[in-house]
């Protein structure tokens, strides 16, 4: 299907962090072709790209599953080096943690779980690394669509892309740590805002509803509770 005008089989995903089955493969793609057609543009990033639709398929099978009970497959990991330590940052902490025990067995609820949380990590990430050159390089890959990208998993990275991916790690680990308090926010805030939302949908509906579509039109909530609660840069969520 296009995304961003470039065509993307999401069969042709890359290939998963975690050791999963046939079934589960297939049961993410199922969920992700409507929610990709509905254009869920308040969460540009997490839907943008080949890469990206990759980490949500990787968050939402640790969500769906106990993430405890998953092995990350060691081949896999390898050839994706950015995924691997986004993935690793975000799973380890509290509020992961936390989500994951309200959407465990619910691959639907898990589904959004995953898009809205890794919406967050991106917008903090690329704000992060915005102005620095050769880390964002590495990085942009993850927010734009390109056609020459689509096979980048069949083949050896080059020297100077092992190279760019490897600082883009470093850099990753460093900020997490360095501003620890801040990415602990980042996820609260994260977590909060799910709850929102499943509150704003109780009202409405007055039952609980786990449909990703409740998602649509709420690209100005997502922008205020943002920018107001965790970021100093003036910018969209979609960025």
């Amino acid at each position: 299907m296009l995304i961003n005008g470039i065509e993307i089989d999401l069969v042709n995903l890359e290939k998963p962090l975690l050791l999963g089955s046939e079934d589960e493969e297939l049961l993410f793609l199922r969920l992700i072709q409507p929610t990709l057609e509905n254009e869920l543009i308040q969460c540009q990033l997490a839907l943008s790209t080949r890469k990206s639709i990759s980490l949500v398929r990787d968050f939402w099978l640790a969500m769906y599953k106990d993430r405890e009970k998953l092995y990350i497959n060691s081949g896999h990991a390898l050839l994706y080096p950015i995924r691997l330590i986004i993935f690793e940052q975000v799973t380890q902490a509290e509020y992961f943690k936390r989500l994951s025990k309200k959407s465990f067995g619910d691959e639907r609820l898990s589904l959004i779980y995953a898009v809205v949380l890794l919406q967050f990590v991106l917008q903090w990430i690329k704000e992060r690394f915005s102005d620095n050159k050769e880390v964002y390089e590495a990085l942009k890959l993850l927010y734009r669509t390109t056609d020459d990208n689509v096979d980048d998993d069949q083949t050896s990275p080059s020297r100077e892309q092992s190279i760019g991916q490897a600082v883009a790690v470093k850099a990753i680990r460093f900020e997490v740590r360095e501003n620890s308090q801040e990415f602990a926010s980042l996820l609260y805030q994260t977590y909060n805002f799910i709850n929102y939302l499943h509150d704003k949908e109780n009202e409405k509906e007055e039952k609980e509803t786990n449909k990703l579509p409740s998602l649509r039109n709420v690209e100005d909530t997502l922008n205020l509770f943002y920018n107001k609660r965790y970021t100093t840069n003036k910018v969209t969520f979609t960025g």
